[in-house]
């Protein structure tokens, strides 16, 4: 009977230990479901994106590198062609020293300095002009904000004012400028090129004056002829009035219109120190 006893015990408590493991399977099952594929997937995007978005940086790093490389180079070569030219400007000072008596060496001399000290600013307007194509505010800019850089001028086009031709100078003297005067074709085409609107029109610093019966720019000279088409000669030499520029071509009309206007004034030297 004790035998009986002592074996239904352990039956029993082995069914409820087998009983009790697996309720705790179950248990340890539904606590921890299998991850859904979703998961999976926007996991998947991540990382790619992730991915991407590196590539896209290292990308830009590299070119970055790229364009530090190019402008540190023209820096080291304009930094060696200074020192080239001061060391050729101090032996020629010495030598200048040494040919006092003799006029036709020292003119010489003077003028090989002239042109070194010519062929730095060029190479000092080139690379300048290198560096505002990366850096548009670069400081070595010689014209003020707002104002376009082309060869010795700055020009300031005005697009949401219409003034006379009268108000329109005077607000270029205000700027301490002059309505534009156009010296050269390629100037012509530089204007031509700027991106302005498509139907305006610009003041230029080209008028009547009755005193003389002649066209001419406001410091007094006279227009070349080699800056106008045949069309163009013929309306200025059959008309009266001031002169404005659209689209590449020169027009008249009575200066009281109101249209817009183009200031020039002479570009400031650009400094050495200032591309550094």
């Amino acid at each position: 009977m004790s035998e009986d006893v002592t074996y239904a015990t352990l039956t029993l408590q082995d069914s409820a230990g087998t009983k009790n493991n697996q309720d705790g399977n179950n248990l340890r099952k539904k606590g921890h479901p299998a991850r859904s594929p979703i998961w999976r997937h926007a996991t998947l995007s991540l990382l790619t994106l992730s991915l991407m978005l590196l590539i896209g940086l290292v990308t830009l790093g590299i070119m970055f590198l790229q364009i530090s490389n190019e402008i540190n180079s023209e820096s080291e070569k304009l930094s060696q062609l200074q020192k080239t030219i001061h060391q050729q400007q101090d032996n020629l000072s010495q030598q200048l020293g040494n040919y006092n008596n003799f006029p036709l060496e020292e003119g010489f001399l003077r003028s090989q300095i002239s042109s070194l000290l010519k062929r730095q600013g060029q190479m000092a307007i080139k690379l300048c002009q290198e560096l505002i194509s990366h850096i548009s505010d670069h400081r070595c800019n010689p014209c003020p904000k707002t104002w376009q850089w082309y060869q010795n001028s700055c020009y300031y086009f005005t697009t949401s004012e219409e003034k006379t031709w009268t108000s329109s100078r005077k607000d270029c003297i205000e700027k301490n400028s002059t309505l534009v005067k156009i010296d050269s074709l390629e100037e012509k085409d530089f204007l031509k090129s700027q991106p302005l609107p498509m139907f305006s029109l610009f003041w230029l610093g080209l008028s009547w004056h009755q005193s003389g019966k002649s066209w001419l720019w406001e410091d007094g000279s006279v227009p070349s002829p080699s800056l106008f088409s045949t069309k163009e000669l013929a309306q200025i030499n059959g008309s009266r009035g001031c002169a404005y520029f659209q689209k590449g071509n020169i027009y008249i009309s009575r200066c009281g219109a109101e249209i817009s206007w183009i200031c020039e004034k002479t570009a400031a030297l650009v400094k050495i120190e200032d591309l550094e």
